[in-house]
């Protein structure tokens, strides 16, 4: 038993000095970040995206997708529906175009404990994406009290924002 509570220390021990600073655990959230954007943020004009500092503790990334008919393939009614009225608002030739985002606001980052306010948006407002009437939007907050929570379960919430684009 006491074997075991060793491995474990040593193991916190170790995952701590990895991790151990907020530099280094924005790291790890901006890497974990980037592997989402694939799946769920990249149009046909927004490809290989990065996490950026979007507002003051704000990170995240944001795409755009003016072709209608790729916008048009999202099985969610209310963003459907708002992406017609969209393209029944702006012509064509104006280039109408829905924003996509995935966003995490960081609230507290520590090794010790720490809170996240992920958040997914899709809007439809072109060329302003400013009316709340005009998007659907996700939030979830996450806050850990420790690494191996925030390491297990920073995707996990990533993943649960997202459900909003599919």
């Amino acid at each position: 038993m006491q074997d075991n509570q060793k491995q474990i220390q040593d193991w916190q021990t170790k995952v701590r000095q990895s991790m151990g600073d907020e530099s280094k655990l924005l790291h790890y959230l901006f890497e974990t970040m980037d592997n989402f954007y694939y799946r769920y943020l990249e149009t046909s004009e927004n490809q290989n995206l990065k996490t950026s500092e979007l507002a003051g503790h704000l990170w995240g990334a944001r795409s755009f997708e003016s072709n209608m008919g790729n916008a048009f393939k999202t099985t969610i009614k209310d963003a459907r529906a708002g992406i017609t009225e969209l393209a029944k608002r702006v012509p064509r030739d104006q280039k109408p175009s829905v924003r996509y985002s995935l966003t995490a606001l960081v609230q507290e980052l520590t090794p010790e404990h720490g809170h996240l306010m992920i958040g997914s948006e899709i809007s439809w407002d072109y060329p302003e994406f400013k009316d709340p009437g005009l998007r659907l939007s996700k939030t979830i907050s996450f806050k850990y009290q420790d690494l191996s929570q925030f390491r297990k379960e920073l995707a996990l919430k990533l993943e649960e924002a997202c459900t909003l684009f599919s």
